[in-house]
């Protein structure tokens, strides 16, 4: 009773600094925004490790927290508006989406629907590397390797869906098109044209997207 307890308020405490975070940024108070932005990653990362705590530390919850704590360094690296460590940042966010990759390929087996994710990844992924070789310069090979290991964490994450439909399931693939969704943004505003707010809209798709994963922990047995 107590770890649920200690779920609810962690969760909360989440979701308010999460609308402090996308406050502050938005208003460009950077010293808040430098708080407040590993601080959601790191509340993550104790939500999964309470859900270690009481539910074993199993491979799927090890590799989901091993992705955090990458994630973590990544966020850290890459909320500093000053100067761009974009390269570093893309180098952690691979080790995390790896991890993902591990998780949710567990058990992972194929049926004929997957071909029209496949598909759609690819058609996705040859537009997108496409026209971030016209803006992206010495950075194209890292950026696609980056789409190549995030579109197999979300092949993995919506075909899922091949063990059944659960709760668990629709957090993980709602959380690879979110996750999708705020590298897009950010990648953008990083190569191709600067979007005002970027990091508010980013967050806005990213922040969720972990939550649902870490989410995703306690509904799995």
């Amino acid at each position: 009773m107590h770890t649920l307890t200690s779920l609810y308020i962690l969760s909360s405490v989440f979701l308010f600094f999460f609308l402090i975070r996308e406050y502050v940024a938005y208003k460009r108070y950077l010293t808040l925004k430098y708080f407040f932005t590993p601080s959601l990653t790191l509340i993550l990362v104790m939500i999964m490790i309470l859900s270690i705590i009481m539910y074993g530390a199993d491979r799927y919850r090890l590799l989901i927290l091993f992705s955090l704590l990458a994630a973590l360094v990544a966020d850290t690296l890459m909320m500093i508006e000053e100067i761009t460590f974009i390269k570093n940042g893309m180098i952690f966010f691979m080790m995390a989406h790896l991890f993902y990759i591990g998780a949710f390929s567990i058990d992972a087996s194929f049926q004929l629907w997957n071909t029209v994710i496949i598909l759609i990844l690819f058609i996705l992924s040859f537009l997108f590397i496409r026209m971030m070789n016209r803006n992206a310069g010495k950075m194209i090979v890292p950026v696609v390797i980056y789409v190549l290991i995030i579109n197999m964490m979300a092949y993995f994450a919506i075909t899922s869906f091949n063990k059944g439909f659960s709760a668990s399931g629709i957090m993980v693939a709602a959380g690879a098109v979110l996750f999708m969704l705020s590298d897009f943004v950010l990648s953008i505003n990083a190569f191709v044209k600067k979007i005002k707010y970027s990091t508010v809209y980013t967050w806005l798709l990213y922040a969720p997207a972990q939550l649902l994963f870490v989410l995703s922990a306690f509904s799995c047995r």
